[in-house]
């Protein structure tokens, strides 16, 4: 396990939020994490051991079972940013969780999800070996109660497992659990793990849309790629944040107030991670273009548009100075190397 991955402020806000609730005061749940709620409030990141010192701060301070499902009541798809989107637009619950593991990277889970085929449909299981003893329980229970509040918001009803099983050695009672979970719970399991029913899998989605589907998981995929290579937190959450309103310019004093910043603090923070906003912006774009121009038949002018562009002329000088060559040059290489563009989900050679 990378404990010295990065994340965003998500998980460990829902802590604090569920933590305030508890009369537990957040300066406990940081202590001696190196996060405090100003670092927080202005959208910095963390690294996975932190949210986990924090997890565990919880804990000593309010060791009951349960905490965990009242923690993962606070998620919801637009938690997972634009991976929620493109499990939102899927065809089947099946399709979203499908999702869900091929862009695991953009998820908020701390330890690994396995996904095991059964007779009456598929479990879902955590894997908390990766975690301290004292850790387990409350998060098996925010990730069994996150995918609960997640699928009824997926499906437009509620959700309800088959079955859920768990291995936790300080469990609460099962009954308190089947509760919560609406379906039988078992204590002293090989695995924390949720059953979900065949019938759920295979339920059309009511705001399916494949062509924002495929737009979006082209979005994830592209942010997975994109992400690798860039170390900075807050430079990912702008990359997201551009990468979703890609088609149109997005001024940095925009960017700056979906992350409640300003801009100043924006451009301050970027500069110290080594990235400028400007850089990022042109890298989200040229990628956006490169894939218009190579998988599509679409003229310049249409995909200009797509770009947030007036005109096409603007479109080709932009490209031309990111790649050296104009689009229908950049093109023209393209198709000599043989590969196909498509259109419509029609394929041209």
């Amino acid at each position: 396990m990378d404990w010295r991955q990065r994340r965003d402020s998500t998980n460990v806000s829902y802590l604090l939020e569920v933590a305030g609730q508890l009369g537990v005061a957040a300066d406990e749940c940081l202590a001696n994490t190196g996060l405090s709620l100003e670092r927080l409030a202005a959208g910095e990141g963390f690294e996975l051991w932190q949210e986990l010192a924090v997890v565990r701060n919880l804990v000593a301070r309010w060791p009951h079972p349960g905490t965990g499902l009242r923690v993962g009541k606070c998620y919801h798809l637009t938690s997972l940013g634009l991976l929620g989107y493109t499990m939102l637009a899927s065809r089947t619950l099946w399709e979203a969780i499908q999702v869900s593991e091929r862009f695991r990277p953009l998820s908020l889970s701390i330890c690994p999800v396995s996904l095991q085929p059964h007779e009456q449909g598929l479990w879902m299981c955590l894997d908390d070996s990766v975690l301290p003893e004292d850790a387990r329980c409350l998060v098996v229970e925010r990730g069994l109660a996150a995918w609960k509040r997640v699928f009824s918001e997926l499906l437009q009803r509620p959700f309800i497992p088959l079955q859920v099983s768990l291995a936790l050695t300080t469990a609460g009672s099962a009954a308190d659990y089947s509760a919560h979970f609406g379906c039988p719970v078992l204590l002293r399991q090989p695995r924390n793990a949720m059953l979900i029913a065949r019938s759920d899998l295979d339920s059309a989605l009511p705001l399916a849309n494949a062509q924002t589907q495929q737009t979006c998981a082209s979005l994830c995929q592209r942010l997975c790629d994109d992400l690798g290579d860039v170390q900075g937190v807050l430079a990912r959450q702008v990359l997201q944040r551009l990468m979703s309103h890609s088609g149109r310019h997005c001024r940095a004093a925009e960017v700056a107030g979906w992350l409640g910043l300003s801009e100043r603090t924006l451009h301050r923070r970027l500069a110290e991670e080594g990235y400028p906003f400007r850089g990022l912006d042109e890298r989200v774009r040229r990628n956006l273009a490169e894939r218009l121009l190579g998988d599509s038949a679409l003229g310049l002018e249409s995909i200009a548009q797509q770009l947030g562009y007036a005109e096409a002329a603007s479109f080709s000088r932009a490209f031309k100075r990111w790649t050296g060559r104009s689009p229908d040059q950049w093109r023209r290489q393209r198709l000599r190397s043989g590969e196909p563009l498509t259109l419509l989900g029609e394929t041209y050679a």
